[in-house]
């Protein structure tokens, strides 16, 4: 359920603070200078959430690849065969390496792309170090709630 509530300023300036309250998920409020701009955000925000595709914006900033691999590797790595973690806690270290200090909201495919471009390896082997790094992000996005 969403509400945009009409805000006048000390000084007659309006501005329009939108809340959405959907069940299971935390509030999430954001302020607009325009109340066009609150319905629209109101819109894309309640369908990402119920499509369960919306994030914490604030969460993935304050976050970094390095903890979320950790947590990986702590919560999912274990449970897998010997030689399976032997390979990808090896391909999860080179990914700390190269993109561990950025926050989980600036990870974008195009950094992911320039980073894989300087491995010197075949592009299967390519391919198995975007998917330890996909089915990484895969696990963040279904144990976030």
């Amino acid at each position: 359920m969403a509400l945009i509530e009409k805000r006048v300023g000390t000084h007659g300036n309006v501005t329009y603070r939108a809340r959405i309250r959907i069940k299971g998920h935390p509030p999430e409020i954001a302020t607009f200078q325009r109340k066009g701009d609150a319905q629209k955000w109101v819109q894309s925000t309640e369908a990402a959430i119920r499509e369960n595709r919306h994030f914490n914006r604030a969460e993935t900033r304050r976050r970094t690849l390095v903890e979320l691999i950790d947590r990986y590797e702590v919560d999912v790595l274990p449970h897998k065969t010997a030689s399976t973690q032997k390979g990808q806690a090896r391909q999860l270290r080179w990914w700390k390496d190269r993109l561990g200090d950025y926050a989980l909201a600036k990870v974008t495919p195009a950094l992911i792309v320039d980073a894989l471009d300087t491995l010197k390896i075949a592009p299967p082997s390519k391919n198995r170090f975007l998917a330890v790094l996909s089915h990484t992000f895969t696990y963040a996005v279904k144990v976030r709630g």
